[in-house]
């Protein structure tokens, strides 16, 4: 499942259930243009498929290490391991000829859930502590995770893999997504001061290189639920996955508009076909504003997570 992305640890971590809030009765929802298309790729599986994004004519996603044979490798805790594949954009949306990014320094090693520079340069993702950190939820040591930045070098591909300086080993950061200018970086964390599951906080960047004070994102956009999977698009609007009451299903797909002057600014819902039944996350829009990918869990998929691609979006959120 969604959770599953850097192994079962991270579903271990975040499972306390928070009361709920008053935040939901705030949800609006986004009006879609009649036309709007969501089509399940074919490079879906029985592996899981998740977490696309688009750089110049490159599609980065995460899925299922396997072996050779086809099988899916697990760590010595039998834990699923998870890395990152990069393809090429083809028509209407399918992803060609993928092929596993190598972590060469470390060698094997959970790699999910990425986020890139404009031009291609710097990569963020999620991976897990090398160390056992505390987890307070449940009382016990466990390998929580961490935001690293590697640098793609010509001739040597990706390198220089770096641990973000503010990741606690006692606390969950995952889920990386850089602004449109580069200079903020959002993401998800169980840091001392979350009140949900986890919650949304972003953080300066500047070259990526330093990195300012870690701040949560106000109670307009976190709940008392879950917030994962963010994303910014090119008109600086945040997307992201919660399960929130007032869904449709376990995860669903909502907005919140940055640039906003509205000082009750509302968390807007998207509706069907984008939202289903199922958990839907990890929302990518090109930066037509029409194009884009979402990871699903809805019924007639093919594995455990899948990729579709979705043309003609458009919305109405009547500010």
């Amino acid at each position: 499942m969604y959770m599953k992305k850097q192994n079962n640890i991270e579903e271990n971590n975040m499972n306390l259930r928070p009361k709920l809030t008053l935040l939901f009765l705030f949800i609006i929802t986004f009006g879609f243009a009649q036309d709007v298309e969501v089509k399940k790729l074919k490079i879906n599986n029985k592996l899981d498929h998740f977490a696309a994004r688009v750089v110049n004519d490159k599609v980065f996603f995460s899925s299922n290490l396997t072996r050779k044979n086809g099988r899916i490798i697990l760590d010595k805790y039998s834990q699923t391991l998870y890395g990152i594949y990069e393809g090429v954009l083809g028509e209407d949306g399918e992803i060609e000829d993928a092929e596993l990014v190598r972590r060469k320094e470390v060698g094997m090693h959970n790699m999910t859930a990425s986020t890139y520079s404009k031009d291609g340069k710097f990569m963020y993702f999620t991976s897990n502590q090398t160390e056992a950190g505390e987890n307070k939820l449940q009382n016990k040591n466990t390998f929580n995770l961490l935001i690293q930045r590697a640098e793609y070098v010509e001739g040597k591909g990706w390198t220089n893999f770096t641990t973000l300086p503010f990741c606690d080993p006692n606390f969950n950061y995952l889920h990386p997504a850089l602004s449109p200018d580069g200079n903020t970086l959002y993401f998800v964390s169980t840091v001392k001061g979350t009140k949900g599951k986890s919650d949304l906080y972003k953080v300066s960047v500047t070259d990526h290189e330093t990195y300012g004070e870690v701040t949560r994102l106000s109670d307009d956009v976190n709940s008392s639920r879950k917030e994962i999977f963010p994303f910014v698009s090119a008109d600086n609007k945040l997307y992201f996955s919660s399960d929130r009451r007032g869904g449709i299903g376990g995860l669903d797909i909502y907005c919140y508009d940055l640039n906003s002057s509205n000082l009750m600014k509302p968390v807007l819902h998207l509706e069907e076909p984008i939202n289903s039944k199922g958990d839907d996350f990890s929302f990518f829009l090109n930066d037509d504003l029409t194009t884009g990918y979402i990871s699903s869990r809805r019924l007639k998929g093919d594995g455990g997570d899948d990729l579709y691609y979705f043309k003609d979006f458009k919305v109405e959120d009547g500010e």
